[in-house]
């Protein structure tokens, strides 16, 4: 297929132009005084920010996770899910850790019963040193408490380094609510369980239980940023997710402009310059209003207070209509006429 014939045209994008707003969102809205005519497709030509990036982040600053109590000589297990939010801001490993112990320890109504006996899950997050994981201690004073994290889309479970099956995941159940998991802990649980790696006995009063994530912490730096935009995609990107009813990973149509990998250590420059164009075909329309949002690895709209400023050129490929000279049209008209008022020569 031939392509046809384009001229290129730039827009240069400084995200301290932006109209501030009270959430000050990274959500652009950019109207050209002189539309772009005939837009064939355009693509992200090049992106500058610092990796300078909150790793606690608006929307994703949650860590979630249900106990189940069973007080002594019960029978079946109470459930309950707490949640605390982690203030955003710039974080290691260890200064994420001793941030939960605070919140846990600080919690309110850390209790999954009426039972007045009850006491709170005595919970501590730590790293070791040697091979970087997190590893959380269980100690629980009165019954049998069994302990699972709950993962839903965002979470900072993944960040410690909790794998997948470690965590009841959310996005991947059916059911509303935890019961199964309590009837699941009465009946016995099995390797063949599918929360088997998730569910957790807390220890006892001087002999707590310890799980850790499977893998090292990652937290000190985003793998990367998603740039989006409604007006200049057209459905020819797809990202994958997970399909509620089936479970099944599918890939539905996307408005990703370009995904922008951090390669390079804390505290440098981020320089995304395209070598091969990820294009998004326009279908020659015209184009005076843009919107570019910056995302999260995860898909979360980011803060420009929680991400800083950066700096992107957008280039649109428009099609060139033929120019035709004064000169040539009346060449073209007399050529017309000439040929309308000349008699038809027959030769036998």
């Amino acid at each position: 297929m031939t392509e046809p014939k384009t001229r290129t045209q730039y827009v240069h994008v400084n995200s301290k132009h932006r109209l501030e707003t009270a959430e000050n969102l990274a959500n652009l809205k950019i109207h050209l005084q002189q539309p772009i005519k005939n837009c064939y497709r355009c693509f992200l030509k090049s992106f500058t920010i610092a990796n300078h990036l909150y790793n606690i982040r608006s929307g994703e600053n949650t860590l979630t996770w249900a106990e189940f109590f069973q007080a002594p000589g019960g029978s079946g297990y109470a459930h309950k899910d707490f949640t605390i939010t982690i203030p955003t801001g710039y974080y290691t490993t260890d200064d994420l850790c001793s941030e939960i112990n605070t919140q846990i320890q600080t919690m309110s109504g850390h209790t999954v019963s009426s039972d007045l006996n009850e006491t709170p899950l005595n919970m501590s997050f730590t790293q070791n040193s040697s091979t970087y994981r997190v590893f959380v201690s269980l100690e629980n004073g009165y019954g049998t408490k069994y302990f699972a994290p709950i993962n839903r889309r965002n979470s900072i479970w993944r960040m410690l380094g909790f794998v997948d099956r470690q965590v009841v995941n959310l996005l991947k159940r059916k059911a509303d609510d935890l019961n199964d998991i309590g009837v699941a802990i009465t009946d016995g649980l099995t390797n063949a369980y599918a929360y088997f790696f998730a569910v957790h006995q807390a220890g006892t009063t001087g002999s707590p239980a310890t799980l850790g994530g499977f893998l090292p912490s990652t937290i000190e730096s985003p793998s990367g940023l998603f740039l989006t935009s409604d007006r200049l995609t057209s459905g020819g990107t797809y990202e994958t997710r997970t399909d509620p009813q089936s479970f099944a990973v599918m890939a539905t149509p996307s408005n990703v402009v370009e995904f922008i990998q951090f390669d390079v250590s804390r505290f440098s420059w981020v320089h995304y310059d395209a070598n091969q164009p990820h294009y998004h075909y326009i279908n020659d329309q015209n184009i005076q209003d843009i919107d570019l949002q910056l995302r999260s690895e995860l898909g979360t709209l980011l803060n420009h207070d929680e991400c800083g400023d950066y700096n992107l050129v957008i280039a649109f490929e428009t099609l060139v209509e033929p120019v035709y000279s004064k000169e040539f049209l009346q060449a073209q008209a007399n050529e017309a006429y000439t040929m309308a008022h000349t008699p038809e020569r027959i030769i036998l």
